[in-house]
């Protein structure tokens, strides 16, 4: 493969991103460790392991959750890392995307992987790369969807559940499959996705891990040991494991004024510096699902708390409630990485640049409630170009970026180019001539005699008929070769911009298997440096 580096500021990455990229002091100091660094790496594995985890209680789930998902053996050793005193994790996570969400998922598990090495390779500590399953995250629309280039084309691929658009569904992961609607998912996959040797294979790890009965979860689980190997899946949606982090949101309960306080500081704080907040805070950091499954956030009401378009209880009532049904309490986007760090020794995150941006509003919020907060990686970020996509982009002297907006203006620039001839101007021109020769020939003619006007006329409509035709010939083949630059063009835009977001952003993980195998994602992961200071394109 051959790989080169491009800027992040050439992708259109958010001014923290950037700053955090160079080093720049203002924005590494938002973090509790400096992001990049060897030995900030170490000293946050050192206090992750010295911190008081219930080790054994979550290895137990672990091996469990990973078993019913067809972990090999591999996966099931590294849970048992976790058991060892000295045992650190190295921890990223997503949302349950269909057949894997973009690639920037497996990226994201795969730069675990590495890390996770590298961090052993350090400190000679073991170290455990987790992947969390955001399953308690309630937006279906977000995740409903598969996204594959073809050519020139974009297609989408639709799990249609039945329900209208917004209706209130409850945690995703807990969403059980259902066999109409996944054999119409099943008609459009076939249709869109492209040719490769190993289309079938492609298919086949879709069909053995989303089948008729099996929630989101799991379904999305089995796929991602197929795509990322190496690494221990984790779900929290899990009664266990919520008594585990009670205490953390009992107090979040008790105490979400403090929490609310220093987060809106934070938030403050990263604006006024020219940077962002990623996430706007609010009041609670809790949502309470309720009796039909709905995922209900709970709002301060009359100095109690309440389920929002409900009357408002007392917060004690509420704190009872939680002892009594702890799985029926979920984190939000704030509060859900403490409670990550809680239930695991987390040395690091590997984050994609939204994440590591609102991880930067969240480093008082770790100090208040006394969790060691990890060391924030970004995950690594690629492009792969196959080699038709590359032929084009060299034909044209033109790189990523370059494809991004703007095609009307390439298109006229490079179809002008290849005309090398500006064929409206040369064909008028020849109308004159034409014109101007006749007319001299007529009167040489009309001289001899007279009768001979007619002929002079019919001579002149016959050749201008013709002349006319072969314009009309000659246009249609320029405009033909005009097309092929633009389908060039709207082919190189499909792959790495699809839909007007980066390929990794967009694109099924599934393509990629379909083109190289199995093996395809690690191979293009491990093809670059592990420095996530700058984006890959990768020419596969």
């Amino acid at each position: 493969m051959d790989v080169r580096a491009l800027p992040l500021a050439a992708l259109g990455a958010s001014a923290l991103t950037r700053a955090t990229a160079s080093g720049d002091p203002a924005a590494l100091a938002t973090y509790a460790h400096p992001t990049g660094d060897a030995a900030a790496r170490a000293e946050a594995a050192r206090r992750a392991a010295a911190r008081a985890v219930h080790r054994d209680a979550v290895a137990d789930v672990l091996a469990e959750q990973n078993r019913a998902w067809g972990a090999g053996a591999d996966a099931l050793a590294l849970i048992e890392r976790l058991r060892e005193p000295e045992g650190v994790a190295v921890v990223t996570g997503q949302q349950l995307g269909l057949f894997a969400g973009p690639l920037y998922t497996p990226y994201k598990a795969l730069s675990a992987v590495r890390l996770a090495e590298r961090l052993h390779a350090e400190t000679g500590r073991p170290v455990v790369p987790v992947f969390w399953l955001a399953d308690e995250d309630h937006d279906f629309e977000e995740v409903q969807t598969a996204v594959f280039s073809d050519g020139p084309d974009v297609r989408h691929v639709v799990y249609h559940d039945g329900h209208p658009a917004g209706a209130p569904r409850g945690p995703v992961g807990r969403i059980v499959l259902d066999e109409a609607a996944l054999a119409d998912t099943f008609r459009q996959l076939e249709a869109a996705l492209p040719a490769g040797p190993y289309r079938d294979a492609a298919l086949a790890a879709a069909r053995d891990a989303y089948r008729p009965g099996r929630t989101m979860r799991d379904a999305f689980a089995r796929l991602l040991v197929t795509l990322a190997p190496g690494l221990v899946l984790m779900s929290a949606d899990d009664v266990r494991l919520k008594r585990l982090v009670l205490p953390l949101m009992d107090r979040e309960l008790a105490e979400w004024e403090a929490t609310h306080a220093v987060l809106t500081e934070r938030s403050d704080a990263l604006v006024a510096a020219g940077f962002h907040a990623q996430v706007a805070p609010t009041p609670v950091q809790l949502f309470w699902i309720d009796e039909a499954g709905a995922r209900r956030p709970l709002d301060p009401a009359d100095g109690g708390l309440a389920l929002r378009g409900a009357p408002p209880e007392p917060v004690d009532v509420w704190r009872a409630r939680a002892q009594a049904e702890p799985d029926r309490l979920s984190p939000n986007v704030v509060l859900r990485p403490l409670v990550q760090d809680t239930l695991l020794p987390t040395a690091a995150y590997v984050a994609g640049p939204g994440e590591a941006a609102y991880y930067a509003q969240l480093t008082p919020v770790y100090e208040r409630f006394g969790v060691p907060m990890p060391v924030i990686e970004p995950r690594l970020s690629l492009t792969l170009v196959d080699p038709g996509v590359a032929k084009i982009l060299d034909r044209y002297g033109l790189d990523v970026p370059d494809v991004r907006t703007g095609l009307d203006a390439l298109w006229r620039r490079f179809a002008q180019e290849a005309s090398d001839a500006d064929l409206p101007d040369a064909f008028e021109e020849a109308h004159h001539h034409a014109e101007a020769l006749l007319a001299d020939l007529e009167t040489l003619a009309t001289d001899l005699d007279t009768s001979l006007s007619g002929a002079a006329g019919a001579t002149r409509a016959a050749i201008d008929k013709a002349l006319r035709r072969f314009e009309t010939k000659t246009v249609r083949v320029q405009k033909r070769q005009h097309q092929d630059v633009r389908d060039r063009l709207d082919r190189a835009h499909a792959a790495l911009w699809p839909d007007g977001a980066l390929q990794e952003r967009a694109i099924c993980p599934l393509q990629v298997v379909a083109r190289q195998g199995p093996g395809g994602l690690e191979s293009a992961i491990g093809a670059i440096p592990l420095d996530a200071r700058v984006h890959y394109v990768v020419r596969t």
